[in-house]
């Protein structure tokens, strides 16, 4: 039973569920809402993002009191981005207990990076909603800051990277833009270029505009 999965995570991680369909909203997703006629985790997910964002920065300002702003940001997309967000979600648990539609199941969704760290996203947006930001920062301390501290250096923010070496050349920076989005609602894939001064650098797909650019 999916229930009995998501209990299990919830008691790894020490969190006492006041409100289990929360969670189980969170690890839905789209294309199993639209099978089931249910919620999806899309809201959680937004929810989520918002502050995972705020609670790196938070860590990061009070970590590193003499960076600037740039190598803050910088820092913080390197360690709150797909790639990253899909291996703390591994590293919990919270894809054996993800909910997908028959099509995504069969096109091996459950690894997708995309996916995945979308699903960390909506998880703690459902924590905080069900035990407060206090919980979050306790899950993150475990996860996510531990790599920061350490200096890990396995998550590569190819963005960052590529904008630091324009701006070494050039008062121009780049500029991402979408070409073509194909496929279902629950099943989209984006196609984006990126240019520099109207010339095309190159071109990236994925099942989301981030994963893409």
């Amino acid at each position: 039973m999916i229930e009995d999965k998501i209990r299990s995570v919830l008691e790894k991680l020490d969190i006492v569920p006041t409100d289990l369909e929360l969670y189980r909203v969170a690890f839905t997703h789209q294309s199993y809402a639209n099978e089931h006629h249910v919620q999806s985790n899309e809201r959680l997910e937004y929810l989520g993002d918002a502050i995972l964002d705020f609670l790196v920065a938070e860590y990061l300002y009070n970590k590193f009191p003499n960076l600037p702003e740039g190598h803050l940001t910088r820092l913080r997309a390197k360690y709150v981005c797909a790639n990253a967000n899909s291996r703390y979600a591994i590293q919990i648990g919270l894809d054996q207990c993800l909910l997908l539609g028959r099509g995504e199941a069969e096109q091996g969704g459950k690894s997708k990076p995309s996916l995945l760290g979308d699903l960390l996203e909506a998880f703690l947006g459902a924590v905080y909603l069900d035990s407060g930001i206090d919980a979050v920062r306790k899950i993150l301390n475990s996860i996510v800051f531990p790599q920061i501290s350490e200096g890990s250096n396995f998550f590569i923010d190819y963005k960052s990277h590529l904008q630091e070496y324009i701006q070494a050349e050039s008062r121009l920076g780049v500029e991402y833009v979408l070409i073509k989005e194909t496929g279902p609602a629950h099943d989209k894939t984006f196609t984006v270029s990126v240019y520099h001064d109207h010339l095309k650098l190159g071109t990236g797909v994925g099942k989301s505009k981030k994963e893409a650019e």
